[in-house]
């Protein structure tokens, strides 16, 4: 099993080590952490940290287990310090500890702090963000409290009349000279050691449950619509410090009316579509709070149906017309944001959400929508031939129009409760199949299936326990869906049974009916937001599940994508008649480019599938020799 430190010790073992080889033992435990080196920067701040250190923990118990670089599970946040122990009332205690070495700080704004002339995060967000998360995500919840501090260990203790003084409101902060009230508050909270199995939960520690992305925001409205970052922090969602200073930097730019292009990447989970509806939030609070509907101050863009429906009930729902600054950028019909007069309507600030799946005439419209615009994209989520979102197209688009553009990477923050290993499993069973082995220590439950009523009653299963929610996904094949009759009277609309509208005769004798989600604005909110993909009746396609997750998903691996001599090939059957030209057009097509575009297509799409699991995925293959392969690699 991975670990999610760098270095664990007790007290008296560390205040035994000299700091070289403190120093040595943390380089090496971050590098088998992260898979990288600290860098100049970080290895400076752990040797300043490391006196300071010492100074408290020689007033602490020695029996006191001490974390450095605790990494967060399904997150690429690190916590400096977490202290172990037992509280006064005999239960396990995380008081996690943020350190600071800043010599001068201040607050310009409310989020971040102008430290050592450097915008950062304010570390009482940090703090709160942390003690959150492990409480609504952690698997050791249940057996531990937490608690958060900051120490900022050469800053002096600001004088509260000072203009632009550093504060904190819901967070104990320590200050320069301040070790012997650190060591009180935390004895305050731990008096002696934790049982070493109850440790063991802790450091081996998952990721669990938490409230998703749209229900934190609906239970937070008010302070969000305020511009309080501080109510998601609370609930475990509060922002990283690259997304904070990236919200910081766009909100900046549209207050000061500047004509600027952001250009944002990031992987699966590393949360673009959380900052993009993080951003219409602030900017509507931010930069001319005055109502919407009469200033035209910003606007977030989607083309997907499913999602904007889901994500408009939830605004309407805390907002009545606030929903309108929810859109779509491509409609068909020459009325989307990124169609028609480029110029009418015009706002301040246009974020675009899923911005890989535009055209090329897309992108030169939406750019000049507003005087900034921004661009969530990830090139591996291209589903269909048309769509256009490279960054040498959004470059090209830009440089014509003249804008200054910005390019901006986030770092991945996974979603699912198998990380990085995790991915690139699937990374490798999509690129290299024949390389491809599920590693024997993957905190992921990852299975496949060669009964559907099986994989069904597994699902069911994990369906029973408390906050979870469970969803099939499949492949868009076998059936096109029919949008004009109701499910029970189209054969168009199953997906899994019998008869299929394909001729597909695998589930014959099979008491197992399940179909497509065919209603943007009524099912898929109930499937994705409210309860429905618990009932296992209905199955999303690869349009209906981007940007959205479940605990745990059945994937449906479709015929359209086969193994075939250790290599992925086209199969025998799409339905797929979406794009132009559509993948089922390619299917069709006897070029090799065509064939190869096919496949980059397919794979996009698998990977996508693959990774909507927080806790695990499970798979049903409904190609025999492909499903053999796939057992072969768990």
């Amino acid at each position: 099993m991975g670990q999610n430190y760098a270095l664990v010790t007790d007290i008296n073992h560390l205040l035994g080590l000299s700091d070289e080889e403190i120093m040595q033992k943390l380089r090496d435990g971050f590098q088998r952490l992260t898979a990288e080196r600290l860098s100049p920067e970080q290895d400076s701040a752990w040797r300043g940290a490391l006196p300071h250190l010492r100074q408290a923990f020689t007033l602490l118990p020695r029996e006191l287990l001490v974390v450095l670089e605790y990494c967060l599970p399904m997150s690429s946040e690190r916590i400096d310090v977490v202290l172990l122990g037992l509280s006064p009332e005999k239960k396990p205690k995380a008081v996690v500890l943020e350190l600071k070495g800043w010599k001068q700080a201040s607050t310009p704004g409310k989020d971040l702090v102008l430290a050592d002339g450097e915008k950062r995060q304010h570390p009482e967000l940090q703090v709160l963000n942390y003690v959150a998360k492990l409480t609504y995500s952690h698997s050791a919840a249940d057996r531990f409290d937490f608690v958060g501090c900051a120490w900022l260990y050469n800053t002096p203790a600001p004088k509260p009349s000072a203009p632009e003084a550093l504060s904190f409101q819901k967070v104990h902060a320590f200050w320069k000279g301040q070790a012997e009230m650190l060591v009180k508050f935390l004895c305050s909270h731990i008096k002696g050691p934790v049982d070493q199995n109850k440790a063991r939960r802790f450091l081996q520690g998952y990721y669990q449950q938490t409230p998703r992305l749209l229900e934190a925001i609906r239970n937070n409205f008010k302070p969000l619509r305020q511009g309080a970052l501080s109510a998601l922090c609370n609930g475990g969602f509060g922002p990283s410090e690259e997304q904070l200073q990236l919200l910081s930097e766009v909100l900046e730019a549209t207050i000061e009316r500047k004509r600027v292009c952001f250009l944002v990447q990031g992987q699966p989970g590393s949360g673009k579509s959380y900052l993009a509806v993080l951003m219409l939030l602030k900017s509507l609070s931010d930069v001319l709070p005055e109502q919407l509907q009469t200033q035209n101050v910003a606007v977030l863009g989607y083309r997907n149906n499913r999602l904007i429906n889901t994500v408009r009930k939830v605004f309407e729902d805390c907002e009545p017309g606030l929903d309108a600054a929810v859109r779509f950028y491509s409609t068909g019909r020459g009325n989307g944001l990124a169609e028609g007069d480029p110029e009418k309507p015009h706002f301040r600030l246009a974020i675009y959400d899923e911005a890989q799946r535009m055209t090329k005439d897309n992108i030169s419209t939406a750019m000049q929508r507003a005087d900034v615009t921004v661009f969530f994209y990830d090139e591996q989520q291209i589903l269909n031939a048309e769509e256009g979102g490279l960054t040498e197209n959004f470059r090209e688009a830009a440089k014509n129009l003249k804008l200054d553009v910005r390019e901006r990477t986030l770092r991945s923050i996974y979603r699912v409760q198998g990380g990085t290993a995790y991915h690139k499993f699937v990374e490798e069973l999509l690129d290299n199949p024949s390389q491809a082995k599920l590693p024997s220590d993957l905190k992921y439950d990852f299975r496949v299936f060669t009964d559907i009523r099986e994989m069904l009653r597994a699902l069911r299963q994990k369906a029973e326990q408390p906050q979870t929610r469970v969803a099939l996904v499949a492949a868009f094949t076998e059936s096109p869906g029919d949008r004009q009759n109701p499910m029970e009277q189209s054969p168009e609309n199953r997906r899994i049974g019998h008869p299929l509208y394909s001729g597909f005769d695998r589930y014959k004798g099979m008491d197992v009916n399940i179909y497509w989600l065919m209603h943007e604005r009524d099912q898929y909110p109930d499937f994705w937001y409210g309860n429905l993909s618990n009932e296992l009746t209905h199955c999303a396609s690869i349009y209906g599940c981007q940007g959205f997750e479940a605990n745990y998903v059945g994937v449906v691996w479709g015929r359209d994508f086969v193994l075939r001599k250790n290599r992925w090939e086209l199969g025998q059957n799409c339905e797929d008649s979406i794009g132009r030209p559509s993948l089922k057009e390619l299917f069709k097509s006897g070029h090799s480019g065509a064939h190869d575009q096919a496949l980059r297509l397919l794979v996009n799409r698998y990977r996508i599938f693959l990774t909507r699991g927080i806790h695990g995925t499970y798979v049903y293959c409904e190609d025999d020799e492909t499903a053999k392969f796939l057992c072969s690699v768990t």
